[in-house]
């Protein structure tokens, strides 16, 4: 007979083989199962990465980039289309006196523009109809690079100092010279500064091709090309510019429209217009060195013979081809008076005819303003 401990091992080793092979049974139906989660992840991944891949990579990329880089790349439209002009009425008072001062001066041609209103007050242009504008090109550069460059960014002028033209006003900024780039905006705005003009363009050319590295040469020629893109998107009726400081080309022109826009984009830039006001200002630069420099606008400059105090500014410009220019401002009660006078060979003679041209504006404006409210 068997011992009572025989009988007692015997059941437990009966009792752990039929729960082993209950164990086995189970484990062998969850890895069969037809709902095993981590089966079915394990073999779905491999299929739906080549899938998906193809098609989201083409349609996100597009939409992203531009979100990315918003400081970089302009958009494909302005948010302001521009300003809009409104031509001269021939028949009005005002434009017959400007008429009667303009054809007693050397202006090839010229316009009288308020910018509060957005009203040409007179206008007179020869041929095509083409204006050289010569260094008043750089109001338009400055509001150009200023979409791309903080004003307080600051600048390495470096071989692009090279291209600059031979003969050019310049503000004599050395290689290596560090400023901020609202003392560029003031070097191109007093002096007329070439080559602070190049020294911008190409900075803020590597901004728009997001490439720090680029040549000076092709630096430039992108700022160049963003200056027509932006030129053509704010609906210029006859600008075409092949340099950022005007020096003269057949292919660098404008009109006289246009002029009335660069005018009112450059007087509602806070920090062209901070500096195109200044008469003559001691600057230091970034990297320590100090200059003074004076406003080629002689209507700003004190002392000069032909300051006003109510002008605020704009710009001079020169090339023999052009001959002397201006784009001048002066406040008004309700809004900028411009004043564009082209093609002088007199250097003086424009400021005269500057301040003659502003005083018979403003009379006449305010004789009917006052007719105006004695009929009200």
């Amino acid at each position: 007979m068997p011992s009572q401990l025989h009988r007692t091992l015997t059941a437990a080793a009966l009792v752990a083989v039929l729960l082993l092979s209950s164990l086995s049974g189970v484990s062998a139906t969850a890895q069969t199962g037809p709902t095993a989660a981590p089966t079915a992840a394990a073999e779905t991944i491999p299929e739906t990465i080549p899938e998906t891949a193809p098609e989201t990579i083409p349609e996100t990329a597009p939409e992203t980039i531009p979100e990315t880089v918003p400081e970089t790349e302009a958009p494909t439209e302005p948010e302001d289309p521009g300003p809009v002009i409104f031509p001269a009425d021939p028949d009005s008072a005002i434009y017959q006196i400007c008429d009667s001062i303009v054809r007693n001066t050397e202006a090839r041609h010229a316009i009288v523009y308020h910018a509060g209103t957005g009203q040409v007050l007179y206008s007179k242009t020869v041929g095509n109809g083409k204006v050289f504008p010569a260094s008043i090109t750089k109001l338009f550069s400055c509001y150009v690079a200023l979409q791309y460059l903080d004003p307080d960014t600051v600048i390495t002028a470096g071989s692009e100092l090279e291209l600059v033209p031979a003969g050019s006003s310049i503000a004599w900024i050395g290689k290596g010279a560090q400023l901020r780039v609202k003392m560029l905006v003031e070097a191109m705005m007093l002096p007329s500064g070439n080559d602070a003009a190049i020294i911008l363009a190409a900075a803020a050319g590597r901004v728009i091709a997001q490439d720090q590295q680029l040549a000076p040469a092709d630096a430039v020629q992108v700022f160049v090309d963003e200056m027509n893109r932006q030129a053509e998107l704010l609906g210029f009726e006859k600008s075409h510019f092949t340099s950022p400081d005007g020096w003269h080309s057949g292919s660098h022109y404008t009109c006289l429209n246009d002029l009335a826009r660069i005018a009112t984009l450059a007087l509602e830039n806070s920090t062209i217009r901070r500096y195109m006001k200044l008469g003559r200002d001691e600057t230091y630069f970034y990297s320590g060195q100090s200059i003074t420099w004076e406003n080629t606008n002689l209507l700003v400059l004190p002392g000069s013979g032909f300051y006003r105090s109510d002008a605020n500014g704009m710009k001079t410009g020169y090339t023999k081809p052009a001959g002397y220019s201006l784009m001048a401002s002066f406040t008004y009660e309700e809004g900028d008076i411009v004043i564009g006078l082209f093609g002088y060979v007199n250097k003086n003679a424009r400021f005269t005819d500057a301040i003659n041209l502003v005083k018979a504006v403003k009379n006449q404006l305010r004789l009917e303003a006052e007719s105006d409210k004695s009929v009200g």
